[in-house]
């Protein structure tokens, strides 16, 4: 592995522990103010605005992060662009925000109140604006700002969310109101940064612009799109199936589960940038399977861990209300696993140029899913659901790992298995860290 990849690897990743424990604690202080009832009404209205988000996003983001790598359009333009069009995609979400909640609210959120639903509209053109301008920094392989923005973020988040929570003893709305404002703040101090960055601002958007970024952002939506149906669709069919208390026990299953992506995300956020700009088929051919396979290796001994200490980590951090998250939350750890594989493929696949490789794969993968799920959580609840995303998000990584060998020409076996030789690289990121952290 390259120097580059793995300072910036390692300086992600450090950032992202941060951001873990940020998470955790976030999460364990409103499940334990608000309680499963409480905690699975929040995750489902924060739900609407993702949701929203990902479907008129448009993939800018991405197309944001390949054509700065590629260099065919200065940051400037990217950065006034990227402002013009969070602008006017806020008001398009808004308005259907609106229309979902007055005239299918009930049906899409029953047992939620349309007041929270509202209030979560206000986060919609804060995030867009956060995405596609943080996006510019990842294209112009500013890691470290780009990981001390979303830190930033997430300790506000924390630090109201303490306040909000545990010092007024606030309810749900204010969750909502924490989750605001930390995004507000962490706004403003990214376009301060990204202007100083892209050493100014233009706002224009020609028509070829305007194709070449709905070409390449259209491949990226789609696979936004199911992708998030991936992840997150068992929480709505949860919550119409059985009730919000159920989708409470189950979010903390999920995102405790989700934590063991922290190794792949950080590898994936440098990945995208890195394969978009390399030119040499050679280390392009060997530097993807390398990661994959390692961090695939590292992901399951981390699961290993999780799976036996599971009983103990829910009932300390969450308390006894949540204990029947512990056998889904066990369930998920398999393919959360999957999942780090497939996410290090498709930024490869992105970065190639050919994201709808990943989509097509993600397609399948989402109406198996939803299958599954709508069969299962009648008969078996929770579990049902568990298993459902187990096994779907396995068939997602077996499948986008096909397409990837033969695109690439590598074995199958060299993508997913550790080698001897791998061994030396942790000698290496071991002293590497070390020298980061000042050890």
């Amino acid at each position: 592995m390259s120097g580059t990849f793995t300072k910036n690897t390692i300086i992600t990743f450090v950032t992202r522990s941060l951001q873990l424990i940020l998470t955790i604690c976030i999460s364990i202080i409103i499940a334990r103010v608000l309680g499963p009832e409480g905690k699975g009404i929040y995750s489902l209205v924060l739900l609407l605005p993702t949701f929203l988000i990902t479907f008129t996003s448009l993939g800018i983001g991405p197309a944001s992060v390949y054509f700065i790598g590629k260099k065919k359009y200065t940051p400037q333009e990217v950065l006034g662009a990227n402002i013009i069009y969070s602008i006017l995609i806020s008001i398009f979400a808004i308005s259907i925000g609106l229309i979902v909640i007055f005239f299918f609210g009930e049906k899409i959120f029953p047992k939620v109140g349309s007041e929270y639903l509202l209030l979560s509209l206000i986060l919609i053109p804060f995030n867009l604006f956060l995405t596609f301008i943080l996006d510019i920094l990842l294209g112009l392989q500013e890691i470290k700002k780009y990981n001390f923005i979303t830190l930033i973020q997430y300790s506000v988040l924390l630090l109201l969310i303490a306040i909000f929570l545990l010092g007024f003893h606030f309810g749900i709305k204010a969750a909502v109101i924490a989750d605001i404002l930390s995004i507000f703040i962490a706004c403003i101090i990214l376009f301060l940064l990204a202007i100083k960055e892209t050493k100014g601002i233009v706002f224009k958007l020609n028509k070829s612009y305007f194709k070449d970024f709905s070409s390449y952002g259209a491949k990226i939506y789609i696979g936004n799109i199911f992708g998030l149906l991936h992840y997150r669709v068992d929480m709505f069919l949860l919550n119409i199936f059985l009730n919000p208390v159920a989708v409470g026990i189950y979010s903390v299953a999920v995102g405790i589960s989700e934590k063991i992506w922290l190794i792949s995300q950080s590898a994936g956020i440098v990945i995208f940038p890195r394969v978009s700009s390399e030119t040499n088929k050679k280390r392009l051919k060997d530097f993807t399977p390398l990661v994959c396979r390692n961090i695939l290796f590292i992901t399951f001994l981390i699961a290993l861990i999780l799976f036996f200490l599971s009983r103990w980590i829910i009932l300390i951090l969450y308390s006894e209300r949540f204990l029947e998250a512990v056998t889904p939350f066990q369930v998920l750890l398999i393919g959360a696993i999957s999942l780090s594989g497939a996410r290090i493929i498709s930024n490869d696949l992105a970065g190639r140029g050919k994201p709808l490789l990943s989509t097509y794969t993600g397609i399948f993968s989402v109406i198996f899913n939803i299958i599954l799920n709508i069969i299962w959580i009648p008969k078996f609840g929770i579990m049902g659901a568990a298993w459902a995303s187990a096994i779907s998000y396995t068939s997602a990584f077996l499948f986008v790992t096909i397409v990837y060998s033969k695109i690439s020409g590598n074995r199958i076996r060299d993508i997913i298995f550790i080698k001897k030789s791998d061994f030396r690289f942790y000698k290496n990121f071991i002293i590497l860290f070390k020298s980061k952290i000042g050890l």
